[in-house]
């Protein structure tokens, strides 16, 4: 009772603040925090491979080609490929990130038509603080393309290509963002066909709906096009690997993905069946007493079912992704909930359900009854879950690096072992060093060196044994000591080679990118 209380008194005390004067607060505490997470923030490997990409590149086409292997569409690299015209620094890419990730949440502070208290709840909850601001990757700048969205979604009444512009671009920041931007189009089509019943207005002519139409097209199709990923891709199964036949372990894996998203406190494992099906039900759960809710808004309505079907069938039958992945089932919430306040009061759907069977509508008037007396509190909750998610995440991260490459980099360099030739394996494991380094590594997975990692079928996999073996071939060769790197301790030795163990770093989140350095020295 008394932490209750508290927070009463914390609720209010923010409520009775001058909005400007809140705002730019919340803004500057947001920037401060930010900015200290990222800066410490150890990259790991999905962040460093597409700099990589934009850094080694040997031309435009070359950097174009690369990019189908990444599986996500091209604005986020591009940003890259111009920082790289400026600096090879990877720093260069946080700082950009930050600047994303503080420039979407300050117009979400700024323009959203949520609360103070649940602003502040929103960007310290466990995505905006964390997972979208301390991790460099396309999801912050698809964000802001959907708080874009939302603050332009007004000029609709006059022209629809300021939102068309927007929607391509979405489209193209990742495919969550492609599946939330073709809801976001079919919701406006809906709304435009049913304009008289919806009481809609627009003064747009056809010459306006047929370019806002091609300009959304032409990002849809560019958009789809990056994302087919070439024939000797390996990523998530290249593109042949789907799921069409019905699975009941896999269809509840993807349902609970709706409570992993909004709750992030406690979440059910995906190797125990029977938790996965319990949490199955309580996202149900949620996603109807959503549902329930936006009830009076239907096209509010219809966007947040639409996307988030959209959602669970591509999770089905592709990929069942991370929590960076999946989080946006709580953006696509987020979104339905600030167009649900744009939005002016329907009965159409009540309506349409008081003409249904008495018992049905008896108990309909009751479920209603609860969601109305109960919609703040349990919005409350989760936006309370998600700040603590965010304040455990981000604590971790300032303590227990991400990755360990950015502390094996400084080992390395401190110890002027860069000037020997690297050689690394998992390769993809060990591309993060590349990017601190600014130096290419030899991968024994494809026999060369390289920086970036692409996964295709040139790919192999190799043992200990394979790996001393090339390392012999390559020191032969080469007649000088090489710096051996492996993200697992070394199982095998060689009578041929001379090697010593230098240091280990294996105090990361990552569980896979903890690396073992061994010294093999040349021996003429």
């Amino acid at each position: 009772m008394n932490l209750l209380k508290r927070i009463d008194k914390i609720k209010s005390h923010i409520l009775s603040q001058s909005p400007i004067n809140y705002s730019i607060l919340l803004i500057f505490i947001f920037a401060f925090l930010t900015l200290v997470g990222i800066l410490n923030h150890a990259m790991w490997r999905d962040e460093i491979n597409g700099w990589l990409i934009a850094r080694d590149s040997v031309s435009l086409s070359h950097f174009l080609q690369n990019i189908k292997y990444e599986g996500h569409p091209v604005i986020w690299y591009f940003c890259l490929w111009i920082l790289n015209q400026f600096t090879a620094n990877p720093i260069a890419m946080q700082i950009f990130h930050w600047i994303v990730t503080l420039t979407t949440f300050s117009l979400f502070i700024l323009f959203s038509p949520f609360n103070k208290f649940q602003k502040t709840l929103f960007i310290f909850g466990y995505l905006p603080i964390y997972e979208y601001s301390l991790i460099s990757r396309n999801y912050s700048i698809g964000i802001l393309t959907i708080f874009l969205f939302c603050i332009f979604f007004r000029t609709r009444h006059k022209t629809y290509i300021p939102l068309a512009l927007i929607l391509s671009l979405m489209a193209n920041t990742n495919a969550y963002c492609l599946l939330i931007s073709i809801a976001l189009a079919v919701t406006l089509g809906l709304e435009y066909i049913f304009r008289i019943h919806f009481q809609y207005k627009t003064s747009a002519n056809i010459n306006n709906l047929i370019g806002a139409v091609g300009l959304f097209g032409i990002g849809i199709m560019l958009s789809i096009f990056m994302l087919m990923p070439p024939i000797d891709s390996t990523l998530q199964g290249g593109a042949n690997q789907w799921i069409f036949e019905f699975d009941f372990y896999r269809l509840t894996q993807t349902i609970s993905r709706i409570w992993r998203s909004y709750v992030l406190v406690i979440i059910p494992s995906d190797s125990k069946p029977l938790d996965l099906f319990i949490f199955s039900v309580f996202s149900l759960g949620l996603w109807g007493f959503i549902t329930t809710l936006l009830i009076k808004k239907p096209l509010a309505l219809f966007f947040y079912l639409i996307a988030t079907l959209e959602f669970l069938m591509f999770t089905y039958v592709k990929f069942l992704g991370s929590q960076r992945h999946y989080g946006h089932l709580y953006i696509i919430l987020i979104t339905a909930l600030w167009l649900e306040k744009v939005y002016p009061d329907s009965n159409l759907i009540l309506t349409w359900i008081k003409q249904l069977p008495r018992k049905f509508t008896k108990v309909w008037a009751t479920w209603l009854n609860f969601v109305e007396n109960h919609k703040q509190t349990v919005i409350a909750m989760i936006l309370w879950l998600q700040v603590i998610a965010g304040i455990i995440a981000f604590s971790r991260d300032l303590v227990t690096p991400y990755s360990t490459s950015k502390a094996t980099a400084n080992f390395i360099q401190s110890n002027q072992l860069d000037s020997k030739i690297l050689v690394g394996s998992e390769d993809f494991a060990v591309s993060p060093l590349s990017g601190y380094l600014n130096q290419k590594i030899y991968y024994p997975e494809t026999q060369s060196f390289g920086s970036y990692v692409l996964f295709t079928q040139a790919r192999k996999s190799v043992t200990d044994h394979d790996i001393l073996k090339q390392v012999s071939d390559l020191i032969n060769r080469q007649k000088t000591d090489i710096l051996l790197i492996l993200n697992h301790e070394l199982s095998e030795s060689s009578p041929d080679l001379n090697i010593s163990f230098l240091a280990r770093f294996n105090q990361g989140f990552i569980y896979n990118e903890k690396y073992y350095l061994y010294l093999v020295k040349y021996t003429p």
